[in-house]
């Protein structure tokens, strides 16, 4: 039977540019240039893993609530698509929060190199739109209404509502995957950190580590780009898992989502859905499997290009 994986928190409807040089590039030249939408989809990191884990073996369960627009209804139409189960995601008249990301992909004006801009608005408006589980009411009627218990809870965002969620499914024995957006907010963020087995983020996105001393019953794991990822299992201490060779780079924005959606893939397949099952051996065999897919999915366009392909 395939495990289950409840998702909550960042969605957004990416719309995938790139940028032509009509007249050639010029470093350090304010060079012409036309912006040709080349891919829409759902995405951001939430949205992402809830795509790709059913392509990895993984029956997924999103958790969004969208507005009603065009846009809004196309996200949930793709979760489908990808093979999600939207059966807890709605598209609301009121109160629903749709937000759009539109990636473009250019050269720096000064270096010449691939770079990635990002703008976030949602339909109608030039800021960002979410909607979260209330902690107050939503959240404790989800839990309640909810008719089985996931194998595994992910969230990336340190909502109240959504910490509710952990806290709650984790009692009932659900592995809790937190992957933090940022510590901005470092109070909600640490109490996220509180309510989950499993903590993953980025050296960028995360900078003190401070908190990482009080994870003894937890596995920690920190991303750092080219030099691949570094855990730490019930402080064990820091073992470093070196990146895996990449054959062709055409968007690497996805990396991220592929490494987390392998990874609980393989937890999975393992049956590793308790921390007192996990060694250091099992957790690197399947962070280097899980390294190994990020490094193949940077040679295709967009974050499910990887899949995509394979479907023509």
């Amino acid at each position: 039977m395939k495990k289950k994986c409840l998702l909550s928190g960042n969605f957004s409807l990416d719309s995938i540019y790139m940028r032509e040089y009509t007249e050639g590039f010029t470093t350090g030249k304010n060079n012409k240039f036309v912006d040709k939408l080349v891919k829409e989809s759902i995405g951001n990191t939430c949205g992402n893993v809830s795509a790709i884990l059913p392509y990895l073996g993984v029956d997924s369960y999103p958790v969004g609530q969208f507005d009603n627009s065009e846009q809004g209804q196309k996200m949930k139409a793709d979760l489908a698509h990808y093979g999600a189960d939207v059966r807890f995601v709605e598209n609301r008249e009121t109160g629903g929060g749709t937000t759009l990301l539109q990636c473009t992909h250019k050269r720096d004006k000064e270096t010449g190199k691939p770079a990635i801009t990002f703008r976030q608005t949602s339909p109608g408006s030039r800021f960002p739109k979410r909607h979260f589980l209330r902690e107050k009411d939503e959240a404790p009627a989800f839990i309640e209404a909810l008719d089985f218990t996931p194998d595994i809870y992910f969230f990336d965002e340190s909502a109240a509502g959504l910490r509710y969620l952990a806290k709650e499914l984790r009692q009932k024995g659900t592995l809790v995957y937190f992957e933090p957006e940022s510590e901005k907010d470092q109070k909600a963020f640490l109490k996220g950190v509180e309510v989950s087995d499993i903590v993953k983020f980025s050296h960028e996105k995360v900078t003190d580590l401070s908190f990482t001393d009080d994870c003894k019953d937890k596995l920690v794991i920190r991303t750092m780009g080219a030099e691949g990822l570094e855990f730490n299992l019930c402080g064990h201490g820091w073992q470093k898992v070196p990146a895996s060779p990449v054959d062709k780079v055409v968007d690497w924005e996805g990396a991220g989502d592929w490494t987390t959606s392998q990874f609980i893939a393989c937890l999975c397949e393992r049956d590793l859905l308790a921390i007192g099952k996990m060694t250091d051996e099992n957790i690197r065999e399947c962070l280097e499997k899980a390294s190994e897919t990020a490094a193949r999915s940077v040679g295709y366009l967009a974050s499910k290009g990887m899949i995509d392909e394979q479907e023509l």
